[in-house]
């Protein structure tokens, strides 16, 4: 299998149109257990955000056989760094599956330097830390995600202990939010029409489903 097949194999990289999107949405392709930590500064403001991501073993085991360019069964921290590379160089396109609004604005992050990747007991993990551009104060009503937009990888934070805020909120309110899919669906049924998913413009809509972390300061 050449590289450019491999890298197709990585599914979570790979750059969907919306017609592949809304396909995906009812099965998704891979999955993973993540962990987000908010992390407080001395000021009193968002100083980065830092992720963990446990893929499944049946995704894991295919990284394993695309990257494994010696055969021995094992990523080598060289084969680490090329998935780690690709991932970083793609997910810059999806805003990192990173998630951050503020009083209704969306606000982008920092490209990160890089994404740390290692394969423990037979699952590919991923560490990495995001900043919100032009920093971010602990002010009014904020959210913070992660999800693929193109619906095409499972996030999922199996307790809420794994979305944690770490520093001083200096009273703010913090609640994990776990939306309600059917929920959701019955409130948008009218406008999730074909042309909606056939948008050349493109609709963000998984966002709606992503568990997220608010703070209320």
């Amino acid at each position: 299998m050449n590289r450019s097949a491999s890298i197709r194999r990585l599914g979570l990289i790979c750059a969907f149109t919306t017609a592949s999107a809304t396909a995906a949405f009812s099965h998704p392709h891979v999955f993973a257990e993540a962990r987000l930590e908010i992390m407080i500064g001395d000021r009193g403001s968002v100083s980065e955000l830092r992720h963990v991501w446990r893929f499944d073993e049946l995704f894991s085991s295919t990284v394993l056989l695309d990257f494994d360019t010696n055969a021995n069964l094992k990523l080598e921290p060289e084969e680490l760094a090329e998935v780690g590379r690709i991932v970083h160089d793609s997910l810059a396109d999806f805003n990192f599956f990173t998630s951050i609004i503020q009083n209704g604005r969306d606000i982008s992050v920092v490209v990160p330097d890089g994404i740390n990747v290692d394969y423990q007991d037979g699952q590919l993990l991923m560490f990495f830390a995001v900043q919100a551009e032009d920093g971010m104060s602990l002010d009014g009503n904020m959210s913070f995600g992660v999800y693929d937009p193109t619906m095409y990888t499972a996030i999922d934070f199996i307790n809420d202990s794994d979305m944690v805020v770490a520093g001083n909120t200096n009273g703010c309110k913090q609640t994990v939010v776990r939306p309600d899919v059917d929920e959701i669906l019955a409130q948008n049924q009218e406008s999730l029409t074909e042309a909606f998913f056939n948008d050349p413009a493109g609709n963000d809509f998984s966002k709606f489903f992503a568990t997220r972390l608010e703070l209320k300061c």
